[in-house]
Order: C-alpha cells, then sequence, then structure tokens
C-alpha cells in the first residue's frame, strides 16, 4: 500500500500555528495588561521585564509563521518598554498591542 504524499508546507504551517495561536494571544494578553497598569503610572520592573520578554518572543514566533506586520508590531512594544515606556507611551503602545492582537487572531497568510 502507497504511503500518502507529505502535507504541504502550508498545512504544516497551520498545524503548527493552531497549536501556536494561544500561547501567542496569551502574550499579547500579557502585553496588553502591562499598557493597562502603565496608565496608571510606571511599571513595575517585573512587569516591564515580562512584557518586553514576552514581545520579543512574539517578533520571532511571527516571523516563523510569515505574518512581518506582527513582528513589526511586536518588536516596535518591545523596543519601546526596553527603553523604559512612561504613562504618556501607553496610548501609542495601545495602538500597536491592538494591531498586533488583530495580525495574531487573523493568522498566517491573512
Amino acid at each position: 500500500m502507497a504511503e500518502p504524499p507529505p502535507p504541504s508546507l502550508d498545512a504544516a504551517i497551520a498545524a503548527l500555528w493552531r497549536d501556536a495561536r494561544p500561547r501567542a494571544l496569551d502574550r499579547v494578553a500579557t502585553l496588553e495588561a502591562a499598557v493597562a497598569a502603565l496608565r496608571d503610572g510606571p511599571l513595575a520592573a517585573d512587569v516591564g521585564v515580562e512584557a518586553t520578554r514576552e514581545a520579543h518572543k512574539l517578533a520571532g514566533a511571527l516571523g516563523t509563521f510569515g505574518m512581518p506586520a506582527g513582528t513589526r508590531h511586536a518588536r516596535t512594544v518591545e523596543q519601546r518598554l526596553a527603553a523604559g515606556a512612561a504613562p504618556e507611551d501607553a496610548a501609542a503602545l495601545a495602538g500597536e498591542v491592538a494591531a498586533l492582537r488583530a495580525v495574531v487572531e487573523a493568522g498566517p497568510g491573512a
């Protein structure tokens, strides 16, 4: 009996994305929480470090899945947080995170 053909690269990426999507959405939620906290004042060091780390992970993962817009938004968030974002940066960061969420929710190829 012949073996079935291997799945296409697109199908393989889609399957991997189904597994990775919940983690990506959790990371976006972490960024949303950090931005919400930033609106109330300077971020606690641990919150800033965690949000920066999650933005960095998103930038890499979304690039791997062929979502360059998501990588750009995540990298912008990462860089602003790493530079010590202040409460007056919250509105701009909120826009970046909202755009990032839209990319993650749409998924690869959208």
